[in-house]
C-alpha cells in the first residue's frame, strides 16, 4: 500500500485532505518532509542515494530525508526515517529542530512542493552499527564538516544540490 500524506496549503497548514504520495506529486500539492543531519561533532554522516531515486540518484547527501505520513508529526517521521534508512534507533530528545524551508522542484512526471522540517542529531554512531535500506541508500561514511562544506561549495557533482538548505545548515554548524 502506498504512503498516505497530508496535503498542505502554500503556508504549510494542513488542508484536511489526504492523498497518496504519487497523487500529491502528480497534482503538485504542498506536503511535509524531514531532513536530518547526523554529526558526531567533527564529522557528518553522509549517505549515497540509491540509483533508483527519481531525484539525485547516485549522489551523496548530508541529510536523511523522508516524507511525513498522514497524521504523523515531523519529529516522529524523522525518528522513523533514520531507523528505516540507516537502522539506528533514537529518542525524540536526541533531535534538535533547526528550521523549515520550502522547496519546489519538478521533472516531467512529478511536481515536488515540500516543506522540509530540518533536524540535527548529534550522536557518535559507529559505521558497523548501521544497516542501510538498499532502496534508499547504497553507502554511508563520515567526512569532516569542512570537507563536506568545500565539496558542496565547489559543486563538483558528487552531492545532491540543495543550496538554501546547505547554506543554512553550514551557517548553523559554524555558530554551534
Amino acid at each position: 500500500m502506498e504512503e498516505l500524506i497530508d496535503v498542505l496549503d502554500k503556508f504549510g497548514n494542513k488542508t484536511g485532505q489526504i492523498k497518496t504520495k504519487k497523487g500529491i506529486k502528480k497534482d503538485g500539492d504542498y506536503h511535509r518532509a524531514i531532513s536530518a543531519l547526523i554529526t558526531n561533532g567533527k564529522e557528518i554522516l553522509i549517505q549515497k542515494r540509491s540509483p533508483n531515486k527519481r531525484f539525485y540518484a547516485n549522489m551523496w547527501s548530508i541529510f536523511v530525508k523522508g516524507h511525513v505520513q498522514a497524521g504523523e508529526e515531523s519529529i516522529d517521521a524523522c525518528i522513523r526515517e533514520i531507523k528505516e534508512e540507516i537502522g539506528i534507533t533514537i529518542n525524540p530528545n536526541e533531535l534538535k529542530y533547526l528550521y523549515t524551508i520550502k522547496e519546489e522542484k519538478s521533472d516531467k512526471d512529478y511536481i515536488e512542493n515540500i516543506f522540509y522540517d530540518t533536524y540535527l542529531l548529534r550522536k557518535n554512531i559507529d559505521l558497523k552499527d548501521i544497516t542501510i535500506q538498499k532502496e534508499e541508500v547504497t553507502d554511508v561514511k563520515y567526512i569532516s564538516i569542512d570537507e563536506a562544506y568545500n565539496k558542496i561549495k565547489n559543486n563538483n557533482g558528487e552531492f545532491a544540490p540543495n543550496n538554501e538548505d546547505y547554506k543554512r545548515i553550514f551557517n548553523y554548524l559554524k555558530k554551534d
